[in-house]
């Protein structure tokens, strides 16, 4: 602000000597020389404009040096909150990260592995239950058994599923294997009409690969089948309804 103020008196100098020179010239005649009025109008009008030069100069230092400190105190302004807004959002961050850091008493307890279908005890309950309902564990009778039990038995994972039905398909191969030979399908002899029996358990061993082959198909789907199959979240009730839900999803 110092300099400016020194450039400002500057450039009024050339304005005041020249007033100055006037004024003598005016105001102090030449003892050889007798003025008149007149003769002072030129050296008036230089004075006046003058004058009118250095106010209305001022006048405009006076706005430009009002418009520069309001300039100076806009800048310091935007600086400040510049750095309140920084100060603020790096206090912020840590209050952020704290926030997403969760309590350990809160998260939630890992969820246990499926419990895998255990093929080795549910045979061993298919052979005793078989013998009773049955009279006797035959090939045939045990699939039917298998068949029965898994109806009664809760599915939670699709793995069990999985599981179950692959169990079921070995036992549907040996029950059609043996209802072949009890009915003496390949015994040699004229033409021969197969028995009721052995077109049941061809039907059953059909039927029994086909769910088999939907329950994989269903397991490689995002399809939430737990919520289709109601009450019938079983081992033979996700392979029996595995086909409507592919079909309807």
């Amino acid at each position: 602000m110092g300099s400016n103020f020194l450039a400002g008196k500057k450039k009024y100098s050339a304005f005041i000597i020249t007033i100055l020179a006037a004024l003598i010239t005016a105001f102090i005649p030449d003892p050889e020389q007798q003025r008149t009025f007149m003769d002072l109008v030129p050296t008036l009008a230089t004075i006046l404009a003058g004058i009118f030069y250095i106010v209305t100069e001022g006048s405009l230092d006076k706005e430009k040096e009002k418009a520069r400190a309001a300039e100076a105190k806009a800048v310091i302004a935007l600086n400040g909150s510049t750095t309140t807004t920084t100060q603020n959002g790096a206090q912020a961050q840590p209050a952020q990260a704290q926030a997403q850091i969760q309590p350990i008493s809160d998260l939630s307890p890992p969820q246990p592995p499926p419990e895998p279908f255990d093929a080795k005890a549910f045979h061993a309950r298919v052979l005793n239950d078989a013998s009773l309902k049955y009279g006797e564990a035959n090939p045939a009778t045990v699939f039917y058994e298998a068949r029965d039990k898994g109806g009664l038995t809760t599915c939670t994972n699709i793995t069990q599923a999985q599981d179950y039905w692959d169990y079921l398909v070995t036992l549907a191969f040996d029950a059609e294997q043996h209802v072949k030979a009890a009915t003496g399908i390949d015994s040699p002899g004229p033409c021969k009409v197969r028995s009721p029996e052995y077109v049941q358990v061809q039907m059953e061993l059909s039927k029994t690969i086909r769910c088999r082959d939907n329950v994989y198909t269903l397991a490689n789907t995002k399809i939430n089948w737990k919520a289709k199959l109601g009450s019938n979240d079983t081992l033979r009730g996700v392979g029996v309804l595995a086909e409507e839900i592919l079909k309807y999803n």
